[in-house]
């Protein structure tokens, strides 16, 4: 398959669930990190994203995500040390 194949979503990622959007929102596009057992059976991660997002939209999107994910830790970690 191509990188420019599509398929729906729930085709591709068959028996995984997400949590729901917020009601009226509408989904326009998606980022997908899939933690997969690949054809050999190790473990490996696979990066997907829907038809229509560019890659600005990307960049931004992971670089606000990382940081976000970064300072959760952070303060998780030094949390931990005021015990």
């Amino acid at each position: 398959m191509e990188d420019d194949d599509f398929v729906p979503v729930g085709d591709a990622l068959a028996g995984l669930a997400v949590s729901p959007l917020p009601d009226g929102w509408t989904a326009l596009g998606a980022i997908i990190l899939v933690k997969c057992f690949d054809d050999e059976g190790r473990s490996s991660w696979a990066f997907r994203r829907t038809d229509g997002l560019n890659d600005e939209e990307l960049l931004g999107a992971l670089m606000v995500r990382t940081d976000l994910l970064r300072r959760e830790l952070y303060e998780a970690y030094t949390d931990d040390e005021d015990d």
